[in-house]
């Protein structure tokens, strides 16, 4: 009878269970197994959809608070409390703003859902970094394997009325960012060894990504691929330089990078994806006027016809997070978020500035793609993995920027090509730390 390590067993049990609540949480095959298979109306409270969710947020608070019960191997460790702390409390509020808001029964039980993301986020920090790449190229990676699949066995549901390519989710702008996280994934493969699945889990991607035509995920991807690539190679080739040439490389990175993207910007300023949004972002701007500070109830304005006063308000959503969190919880809502995400940023940098391996490029890549992405998409809805991986990234980098040697150098770390994570911030070293697995 063969034998396994148990530790060994169970952290590839965690990256499966990752993976299925990372593709639950991506939505899009929950609505395709309602309509295309169940026949169901395609709701949020359908039978097939809220239970799933609902199961996957309860289950991610169950592996936390019974910790030592969670499954074989180490304990959880401990994560930054403030980036956590802060994730609660957006769910918290979204959950409170059921007291006014327009649809209170639509936004309590989303509210309490997204008070419990933060634990889903929590069990994927804790993930060695081969772990979370497995868990990462499992979920999206199959996404991807699916959509080319429909396309074609099933080409009637692969396709939207545009004739793009959505494969299982919702629309071409679910399926893009899937493909795009897809690539980072396969290059994070190739980098580890597995270069024959990772190169066609890249090209399978690519290919997605064409035939979305989604300009939004494009120009993320792209965005993100040349500031974590100029980031870490830079870092590595001035690393052994003063600090002020590398910061001046950084610094004029940063700006070249700048100038693209405003660049591309310009040039696709009157693209209807362009146009469509700003006019989108105008007529939510009244509404959120009416109550700027508190908001009209997490998700609720979707849910109230008689205020769709164009037909560009009958979207279902207000093609940004920033709107989106300003029409549903107002500034504080968006204070919030605002917090954890800097956090992810600041932690990403700081790991990438210290110690530039491919763990570090590949959040940093990821980070980087989920933020801009979050600028032209409401990906802070629908208990989205996006907003997931965001908080995420928040716990397992967020005190990063505070981590120090005790003569004041950067903490040297340890490889993570290997699959290791060293200490987590903010543990002492009296305090007891699992290995990951």
């Amino acid at each position: 009878m063969q034998s396994y390590d148990a530790p060994v067993f169970a952290g590839s049990l965690r990256s499966a269970v990752v993976a299925v609540w990372l593709v639950v949480l991506t939505n899009g095959p929950l609505f395709f197994l309602s309509r295309r298979v169940f026949g169901l109306p395609g709701a949020w409270e359908d039978p097939v959809v809220q239970p799933a969710i609902v199961f996957t947020a309860g289950a991610a608070v169950a592996f936390v608070v019974l910790d030592r019960f969670r499954l074989v191997g180490g304990r959880l460790a401990p994560v930054p409390r403030f980036p956590f702390a802060t994730a609660v409390l957006l769910g918290v509020w979204a959950t409170m703003s059921a007291w006014w808001s327009l649809q209170p029964e639509v936004t309590l039980w989303r509210g309490i859902v997204y008070v419990a993301l933060p634990f889903v986020a929590w069990v994927i920090a804790d993930l060695s970094f081969d772990r979370f790449v497995d868990a990462l190229v499992w979920a999206v990676g199959s996404l991807v394997v699916i959509s080319l699949a429909l396309l074609v066995l099933w080409p009637d549901a692969a396709l939207d009325p545009n004739h793009d390519w959505r494969g299982p989710m919702t629309s071409r702008n679910s399926l893009a960012p899937i493909c795009g996280l897809a690539v980072f994934g396969g290059l994070a493969w190739w980098k580890r060894g597995i270069r024959q699945a990772g190169g066609l889990l890249v090209l399978a991607s690519v290919v997605g990504l064409w035939g979305s035509g989604s300009r939004t995920a494009v120009s993320a991807a792209v965005i993100a691929l040349f500031v974590s690539l100029v980031l870490i190679v830079g870092r590595r080739r001035y690393l052994a330089r003063p600090v002020w040439t590398s910061t001046a490389f950084a610094v004029g990175a940063g700006g070249v990078g700048g100038l693209v993207a405003a660049a591309g910007l310009a040039a696709f300023w009157d693209e209807p994806t362009f146009t469509q949004r700003r006019a989108i972002w105008r007529l939510v701007g009244d509404t959120i006027g009416d109550e700027p500070f508190i908001g009209h109830g997490w998700e609720a304005f979707w849910y109230a016809p008689e205020l769709h006063t164009d037909e560009l308000l009958r979207r279902g959503s207000a093609h940004g997070s920033i709107p989106e969190l300003l029409l549903g919880l107002g500034a504080v809502g968006l204070l919030l978020w605002s917090l954890v995400v800097a956090m992810a940023i600041a932690g990403v940098v700081a790991r990438a500035w210290r110690q530039p391996d491919t763990e570090a490029w590949l959040w940093l890549a990821v980070v980087t793609f989920l933020v801009v992405e979050n600028l032209t998409e409401s990906f802070v809805l629908w208990f989205s993995y996006n907003w997931v991986l965001l908080t995420a990234a928040a716990l397992r980098f967020g005190s990063e920027v505070r981590q120090r040697s005790a003569d004041g150098r950067p903490l040297a770390g340890i490889d993570s090509d290997s699959g290791g994570r060293g200490k987590l911030a903010g543990v002492t070293s009296a305090t007891p730390v699992c290995r990951r697995r």
